[in-house]
């Protein structure tokens, strides 16, 4: 009976000994990084044309490599064509539905990525476009599936949110400023395409490989003004939006027909 309590006692101590460890690996138990943002709401409203967010730190190990992340907590479902030539014409010849890949996605670094961490670390840690193509999910909706969609629709994916700016991946001393080897400066840009939420600003720490340092900024955008009022009217009043519709279109209409004397029809 001793021999075997005492064997529950170490098994028991071998487990706690490795999920301790395993812990220590998370981001959150590594030393902090200090950062500050010039301001941590954002607020839409019909004239939003976009922001621009300046955030500053201090590393918790001086000289060691830094990466910035900006992702969004919220996640979207996405529907991607494929063209294809069907006679002598290029048309959409299938469809998928894409899921798991984040709204916004932009990162900044002194150096390029694969300089820093390992393809490992950075698949972990979610750091790099690869890591979006791994989370991905495609359903098809129509057409036939072929074994190159995957590819073309990552690659059209991120296409098509760099060109809103809604991802992009910078690796520049000059875009992520360090002076002395411990504070830094950068800036995060807030396309008109971003909407509203909660945005996720991580700061990870590296020496040699090894992260050694995480901090993290929580940025809303919210809606203010007569955009907030007018998603919250058709959110919560539907009916009562939709009449609203119809009395602006009529509005609208009767002063197009004013203006080029068409007597309002």
């Amino acid at each position: 009976m001793m021999r075997r309590t005492l064997t529950i006692l170490v098994a028991l101590w071998l487990v706690g000994l490795y999920a301790g460890q395993a812990r220590a690996q998370t981001p959150e138990a590594m030393q902090k990084v200090l950062t500050a943002a010039t301001k941590n709401l954002i607020e839409i409203d019909l004239a939003y044309r976009g922001d621009r967010i300046h955030f500053f730190g201090v590393h918790p190990v001086p000289n060691t490599d830094l990466v910035v992340k900006l992702t969004a907590e919220k996640s979207e479902t996405i529907k991607l064509s494929v063209k294809g030539k069907v006679g002598p014409f290029w048309m959409a010849v299938k469809q998928y539905e894409v899921t798991g890949a984040p709204f916004i996605y932009k990162i900044h670094s002194q150096n390029p990525l694969s300089e820093i961490i390992s393809t490992a670390t950075a698949q972990e840690l979610e750091l790099g476009y690869p890591s979006i193509r791994h989370h991905m999910k495609m359903h098809l909706l129509r057409g036939e599936a072929s074994p190159d969609d995957q590819d073309t629709l990552f690659n059209g994916l991120i296409k098509l949110k760099e060109k809103l700016n809604l991802y992009n991946i910078v690796e520049d001393p000059q875009r992520l400023q360090v002076t002395e080897g411990k504070l830094f400066k950068h800036y995060f840009q807030f396309p008109p395409a971003a909407t509203e939420g909660q945005y996720l600003v991580e700061s990870f720490c590296f020496e040699k490989g090894e992260l050694v340092g995480y901090g993290k900024d929580v940025i809303e955008i919210k809606k203010v003004g007569i955009e907030n009022w007018l998603t919250s009217t058709s959110q919560n009043s539907p009916l009562f939006f939709g009449i609203l519709a119809v009395i602006v279109a009529i509005v609208a209409g009767l002063g197009v027909g004013m203006i080029f004397k068409k007597g309002g029809h």
